[in-house]
């Protein structure tokens, strides 16, 4: 019964599974055809690239003071309305208001988050460009947005662990993602692991859209195999970094029984 019911699947799968082969088969070959077609044309790719180079480099100085203003300041707000709401709430048993808190103390943390990656960037940026003034100034407002992203999180955590004082932990603290999983109950764990999975997921699809974006772009621009390289070796280690967390949650398990 059970060798009937896979092949039944199976069989259910394979036609999506064949459609969606046609479908990538036909959106290559459009690409293929697209980059056949600039090379007839002959668009000048290195004064594309040029104007994009110089645009970065002319936004290089301003771009983290600038993403900084906008992200923290939207989540001074969105903390300040949190807080508020926390007030107000005192602890009571109206769902709707912690969940309500609950989501503006998220956003908060993504605002946050993105800053980082911002200021990562753009820090790349001024390490490569190496602007001939005003370095010191970069790297200092790059050290004070760091500052402000990181005193964000923890007064999210703070906020956070007083709705809920069986939480522990500190952002400050290097093992706080550990200490703070450990306070977390079963269905929170559930809700962790299910977005975690989420973002496995969607992430495993971008790395796939962006090989393909890389390798057309390669046919046009002289971008080399750098940046494949460095995706797929990300790519790969999330991909044996779960299977192996799997390994050791499975043997964990039959260990417990």
């Amino acid at each position: 019964m059970k060798v009937k019911t896979e092949k039944s699947e199976n069989r259910k799968a394979l036609p999506k599974f064949f459609l969606t082969m046609l479908g990538s088969l036909l959106a290559g070959g459009f690409l293929g055809f697209l980059v056949g077609f600039s090379r007839i044309l002959g668009p000048d790719t290195g004064e594309i690239g040029r104007w994009l180079d110089g645009t970065l480099r002319a936004a290089t100085p301003w771009g983290i003071p600038v993403t900084s203003a906008l992200t923290m300041g939207a989540c001074f707000l969105l903390y300040r309305s949190a807080a508020k709401k926390f007030a107000a709430w005192g602890g009571g048993d109206e769902d709707d208001v912690s969940q309500s808190v609950e989501v503006l103390l998220s956003w908060a943390l993504l605002l946050s988050a993105v800053q980082l990656l911002l200021s990562l960037f753009f820090m790349t940026a001024i390490g490569t460009y190496q602007p001939e003034k005003g370095v010191l100034a970069m790297v200092g407002v790059f050290l004070l947005s760091c500052a402000c992203v990181i005193f964000t999180q923890q007064k999210v955590v703070d906020l956070e662990r007083r709705m809920n004082p069986e939480k522990h932990g500190s952002v400050y603290d290097a093992k706080f993602q550990k200490k703070w999983l450990d306070s977390c109950d079963e269905s929170e764990r559930l809700q962790i692991g299910e977005a975690s999975y989420r973002a496995y997921m969607v992430t495993t699809r971008v790395c796939l859209g962006l090989w393909m974006v890389l390798t057309v772009l390669g046919m046009v621009f002289e971008i080399g195999m750098l940046p494949v390289t460095v995706l797929l070796l990300v790519w790969g280690l999330m991909q044996v970094t779960y299977t192996l967390e799997c390994i050791r949650l499975s043997k964990n398990g039959m260990a417990a029984q």
